[in-house]
């Protein structure tokens, strides 16, 4: 008689098909995400680059947008649809004190008020009656900002102490210098909470941008981290994650390059501000006892899209090249690889997009390593509590506020008397 074999265990038959968390992920209107979103300001455009030449066509939390600048130098928001009969405000044309729907020639200010109805009798008798649906803007920092959320509780419009009192010769840099991509952002096909996770997990610095795929982070060795800050066997005792005040932030300790024939125990950090941007230092140059001098956010499109902006402020465009091609595989930028340079060098964007248009959350298995990402979900998830239980979301402040002092960038730990390096700090 034949014996039976061994019956396999753990195959992947009878699982039930993979789930995303709802909450933290649909961001249309009405939604749990969507309606905390809705309570914030979001970059939606570029301020230099937003003439009174021609509208854009833009999607920010599930809507249709169009972002133009009248000839007055208004910046304007308003819905896509012309209230009249549906056409796209895309196709109209940009006038001295508004945009006018190229159909009908209907014409509306940067507050979806209806100027005129150009083929009406006495232009439009009732014209005052019509409103285009609109949003608020406010621009700062190179950018334009819309909020989206209910008028009566419209906060204020946060200010950064890394962008503020710029220094004579310096400038913000708020533009993708990339085809298309200069005025609404850079889109990117996958959830914004994959990419603001990301920002939030160091952990995977020291694996993906070095040892699977290279050094990847220019200046390592020589103007940037050491070699061995990326070793990944001593990461776990040298983060840390913590609250703060409009999010979490989190540093990694390690031993600077020698200097002067000393290696300096330093301590490199970045800080999320809730819901959406990252304060972020240089990477490529390090410069001890400097904050971060820039900020980025993740603004999404949909549920499977989102856009990318970001200002920093410098007094040399060479910063500027830092942030934007200070990471490449296999000593190349993302667009010069082939299919198989993705595959064996795989960067941030790959990895993103390889999880697919948003996280599958019951496929996953976190470990003491996600602290950061278990850290900011709780965080997400309080904002979407605290607004459906009436109360204003962390980090929204409907009075004026002083300028938000971070805490991202390099800084030198503590030694004690003894010349000892103290206890980790918690930056």
């Amino acid at each position: 008689m034949t014996e039976r074999s061994t019956l396999d265990t753990g195959t992947g038959y009878g699982r039930e098909a993979p789930s995303y968390d709802t909450r933290l992920t649909e961001v249309g209107p009405g939604t749990p995400m969507g309606e905390a979103l809705r309570r914030y300001w979001h970059p939606i455009a570029t301020s230099a680059t937003l003439t009174a030449e021609a509208p854009h066509r833009t999607r920010v939390l599930g809507e249709d947008l169009v972002v133009f600048r009248d000839g007055k130098g208004r910046a304007g928001v308003v819905f896509e649809r012309c209230a009249h009969r549906g056409a796209s405000l895309f196709f109209g044309r940009i006038e001295d004190d508004g945009l006018r729907c190229g159909y009908h020639g209907w014409k509306y200010d940067v507050q979806g008020r209806c100027l005129e109805q150009a083929c009406e009798p006495d232009r439009g008798r009732r014209r005052d009656a019509v409103r285009q649906p609109w949003y608020p803007v406010e621009e700062r920092y190179g950018l334009v900002f819309v909020y989206m959320g209910p008028p009566d509780r419209k906060p204020v419009l946060p200010r950064y102490d890394v962008l503020e009192d710029l220094a004579e010769g310096e400038q913000y840099f708020a533009e993708w210098p990339f085809p298309g991509l200069s005025v609404t952002g850079a889109e990117q096909d996958f959830h914004w909470l994959l990419i603001y996770e990301n920002t939030i997990d160091p952990v995977h610095i020291n694996w993906l941008h070095s040892q699977h795929s290279g050094y990847q982070f220019l200046g390592t060795g020589t103007t940037g981290f050491p070699e061995d800050f990326f070793d990944p066997y001593t990461l776990p005792g040298r983060v840390s994650y913590d609250r703060t005040d409009f999010g979490a932030k989190y540093g990694v300790r390690f031993l600077d390059r020698e200097r002067d024939g000393e290696r300096t125990e330093r301590v490199w950090g970045a800080e999320l501000h809730l819901p959406n941007a990252t304060v972020l230092p240089d990477w490529v140059e390090l410069t001890p006892d400097t904050k971060a001098d820039m900020v980025i956010w993740a603004v999404p499109i949909d549920e499977h899209r989102h856009r990318a902006f970001f200002s920093i402020r410098a007094g040399d465009p060479a910063r500027v090249r830092r942030f934007l091609f200070g990471i490449t595989q296999d000593g190349k930028d993302a667009w010069e690889l082939t299919d198989q340079q993705r595959q064996r060098f795989p960067g941030d964007g790959e990895i993103m997009t390889s999880q697919g248009p948003v996280a599958l959350h019951s496929e996953e298995t976190l470990a003491t390593t996600d602290r950061g990402v278990v850290l900011l979900r709780r965080l997400l998830r309080t904002m979407i509590d605290d607004v459906e239980a009436g109360r204003d979301p962390q980090g929204v402040s409907l009075d004026e506020e002083p300028v938000r002092r971070t805490q991202a960038g390099l800084f030198t730990l503590a030694t004690d008397t003894v010349g000892h390096a103290a206890p980790a700090a918690r930056v």
